[in-house]
């Protein structure tokens, strides 16, 4: 973000900080898409494509708010850098201030007008920003598991996540959810039990992924199965101050980690007769 010490247009103190929205080819590979400093997609879609369904983000688990409300101004104002540079824009766009989850970020420039905003790209830019994680995989017992014994599998962290954006009146809500799951248990059986519950001794059974080994890993490289989970994802948005919503593109969040599984041996200390 490149701070700007002066302008034509009168800014508030708040507003100190402004950004250059280059414009650029959106991340799914589709025309005419806007990416801001904080890797948010917004702008009108001029071409067909798929919409993808990769992701990056943050640290939150769900992606930002953002507001982004229109500075005013007169027409192609011109705006500098610190070093007294002249910023360049592409003709046709304006300046609005940012918000995400309620504080101010700066200053961006839109080259895409509020009344062309389509949905679907901001949906898809909103889903590609969320944290969708990789599964967290607990297993009761908690160290090594026992040939023959049940073991209870369950993922920690299967919930609902949402993510949020408005642009030029146009409010955008992602919601994402896991649906299913597939266990490789690494002894050449499966499962798609999800999610599971925490062992504990009044846990349902009923509601429990379980598998029992049986035979122990120490033959299996570095002593251990290896235990392979795959939870896929369903994505919908929703659209407030426009037309639209639906689906958007499935994702897919893999784990895999080792599992040793041990024998125990039963000792009996007292050979025949009685006590």
């Amino acid at each position: 973000m490149r701070r700007v010490t002066h302008a034509l247009l009168t800014v508030t103190a708040a507003v100190c900080c402004l950004a250059v929205l280059a414009p650029s080819a959106s991340a799914d590979g589709m025309g005419g898409a806007d990416v801001d400093d904080s890797g948010i997609d917004y702008g009108i879609i001029t071409t067909g494509g798929n919409s993808g369904g990769s992701t990056s983000g943050g640290d939150s688990g769900t992606g930002p708010t953002c507001t982004y409300r229109l500075m005013g101004g007169p027409e192609n104002f011109p705006v500098y850098d610190t070093d007294g540079t002249l910023i360049e824009v592409q003709a046709g766009g304006a300046w609005y201030e940012k918000t995400c989850d309620g504080a101010f970020v700066g200053a961006v420039y839109l080259t895409a007008t509020p009344e062309t905003v389509n949905p679907a790209t901001l949906a898809a830019g909103v889903l590609r920003r969320m944290t969708i994680p990789l599964p967290d995989v607990s297993l009761s017992p908690a160290v090594d598991q026992i040939v023959n014994l049940p073991s209870w599998l369950w993922i920690s962290n299967w919930a609902l996540l949402t993510g949020s954006a408005t642009l030029g009146g146009v409010t955008v809500t992602v919601t994402a959810q896991p649906s299913t799951a597939r266990w490789v248990f690494g002894d050449g059986n499966t499962s798609t039990c999800a999610p599971g519950v925490a062992w504990s001794p009044d846990a349902n059974p009923a509601e429990a992924c379980t598998h029992t080994w049986a035979k122990s890993s120490a033959a299996e490289p570095s002593d251990s199965y290896r235990l392979r989970l795959a939870v896929n994802w369903t994505a919908s948005y929703t659209v407030s101050g426009g037309a639209g919503g639906g689906t958007l593109p499935p994702l897919t969040r893999t784990a895999e980690l080792p599992v040793r599984v041990a024998e125990v041996q039963a000792i009996n200390d007292h050979v025949g007769g009685s006590r």
